[in-house]
């Protein structure tokens, strides 16, 4: 091509989260001298994000109406929006992220006749709702528009596999590309750390055993199973030093914040809403747990073991592409409040469990996860498609 690809990634909402920070990082790092990119986005914008990048070297279209949730009233005009919008720009790469984000997007690209129609797996969808109905409109959308999807950008192998098992595209449009992220911060943050002051600022006393946790605190991560299972660990503990660090903002804040004064946990569980120093506080932890109900790649994980901390995680999803059974930590059945438990009072029973497992994920997740390979990867599908329309 003797012009820039003219690239639109779409995303329904820009906060702090896996899908977002990938679709940030892979726009930054895609060759300026191939690449013409803009970023469409919905009204839910955390403007904090965009300081991971080191410049902005695209331009950010907000589209009013444009939100996570499904909206019956608002998404017909999102959808006529975005077609007008495609339309006008003449893109030669449409790329989208997130569940509605990728129908809508997908489909305004269809009709407006976009040449490549990319769509990134960042979690799987199958369950995304309360509904079964929704679910079921869902999964038929999602066949729908695998119709016409040239290819999937998916973060992990078993996610690729759970979709092509329920027939939605083509076997031969599945690439897996491993989340970019940037890891350096985190190794070596143990070392870096004054343990002590950290400490005193969150109310953690050196003797304490630290369970922690860092995900957004929506319905979907699942932290009331967490709290489920350390009430028992709490009951179960004799000498009481343990401690529940939940790092994280969302919409679910005020009702786990009620819930743990029900499960009258108050003393021994730390929310510390939104942390820029998340590396810091990872390092004051003994193990990670993530309770998530649907995960694509967990970020959060592969940041835990750069650490060197060992995590107990829901076995869903790209998990066990982290998380090897009993090496570099527990996978537990999702839901499983009793298995959950009993993997976490098993590393406080063994000290030297936890500092073998952390030693194992760090040489597990060693130059793996990099940024530039992402970037690479990608950079060599859009180029092949080109190719081929």
């Amino acid at each position: 091509m003797d012009r820039k690809i003219k690239v639109a990634h779409i995303i329904a909402r820009m906060i702090t989260g896996g899908a977002d920070e990938n679709t940030l990082f892979t726009i930054e790092g895609l060759s300026r001298e191939k690449y013409e990119i803009d970023l469409i986005t919905g009204e839910e914008f955390d403007k904090d994000i965009i300081n991971k990048v080191k410049n902005y070297p695209f331009d950010i279209i907000q589209i009013k109406g444009l939100k996570w949730k499904l909206n019956f009233l608002h998404d017909p005009i999102v959808l006529l929006k975005l077609i007008k919008l495609l339309k006008k720009k003449h893109y030669d790469i449409v790329h989208t992220h997130t569940t509605k984000a990728g129908i809508l997007g997908r489909i305004a690209a269809r009709i407006a006749e976009v040449p490549v129609i990319v769509h990134g797996l960042h979690g799987s969808t199958f369950q995304a709702f309360n509904s079964g109905l929704l679910n079921w409109f869902l999964f038929l959308f999602e066949r729908f528009t695998g119709k016409f999807t040239d290819a999937y950008i998916s973060v992990s192998g078993v996610l690729s596999e759970k979709y092509i098992e329920r027939g939605i595209g083509k076997k031969e449009n599945y690439h897996t590309v491993y989340s970019g992220m940037e890891l350096e911060k985190f190794y070596g943050a143990k070392e870096k750390i004054d343990c002590g002051k950290k400490q005193r600022e969150l109310g953690i006393d050196s003797e304490d055993f630290v369970i922690g946790n860092v995900a957004r605190l929506e319905t979907r991560k699942g932290h009331q199973f967490l709290l489920d299972a350390f009430k028992n660990v709490v009951e179960k503990q004799k000498d009481g030093y343990v401690k529940l660090l939940i790092i994280g903002e969302g919409n679910k804040r005020k009702y786990l914040e009620n819930y743990v004064k029900e499960l009258n946990l108050g003393d021994k569980v730390i929310f510390t809403g939104y942390r820029e120093d998340v590396e810091e506080l990872i390092a004051l932890m003994d193990i990670f747990v993530l309770t998530s109900l649907r995960e694509g790649l967990p970020r959060v994980l592969v940041q835990a073991a750069a650490v060197g901390v060992p995590s107990v995680a829901f076995n869903v999803d790209g998990v066990p592409e982290i998380i090897r059974d009993n090496y570099n930590g527990f996978l537990v059945k999702a839901k499983d409040v009793e298995q959950l438990e009993n993997r976490i009072m098993k590393y406080m029973s063994n000290k030297e469990l936890v500092l073998l497992h952390g030693r194992n994920g760090r040489e597990f997740i060693e130059n793996k996860w990099s940024i530039e390979g992402m970037v690479d990867r990608i950079d060599k599908i859009y180029q092949k498609l080109i190719k081929i329309t």
